[in-house]
């Protein structure tokens, strides 16, 4: 059973995380991941993409219909179609969408030094080794 402090702080970090955007193609770790965020009390809308594509794509459909872009988004490096990094290589060369209030991490399995010094070039938040986990993400979130 958490303490009341621990769950204090869930409270207060529930108020400014609404929406989360998980990219990544392996949909079993996209579900864990829902699952972390719902018990942790992050999130009241979580939006799955399977792609850095597919990303892009969520986001515009955001902004074009005036929502509330997400507060944070995980972001898997090596997937099909468009990677994380292609990703983060778009979003960085346009103006649409503005992602200056959303951070993003790299939630990624790859311990490889050259795809963390790779994923510091861009404006990430952090860089998150799968798998996600609740005591990670009141790290990262406080």
């Amino acid at each position: 059973m958490e303490d009341r402090s621990t769950i204090d702080k869930n409270i207060a970090l529930k108020s400014h995380i609404d929406t989360v955007l998980i990219i990544d193609d392996d949909a079993d770790w996209c579900f864990i991941a829902q699952m972390i965020l719902q018990r942790a009390g992050f999130g009241k809308n979580i939006i799955t993409a399977n792609n850095g594509q597919e990303g892009i794509k969520t986001l515009r459909t955001i902004s074009e219909k005036g929502e509330k872009f997400p507060d944070i988004i995980f972001l898997d490096i090596k997937m099909p179609v468009m990677d994380g990094f292609e990703f983060l290589e778009a979003i960085t060369k346009s103006t649409e969408p503005d992602l200056s209030r959303t951070r993003i991490y790299i939630c990624s399995s790859s311990y490889h030094p050259k795809d963390k010094e790779k994923a510091n070039l861009y404006p990430i938040a952090g860089f998150i080794p799968k798998p996600l986990t609740v005591d990670i993400l009141r790290e990262i979130l406080v």
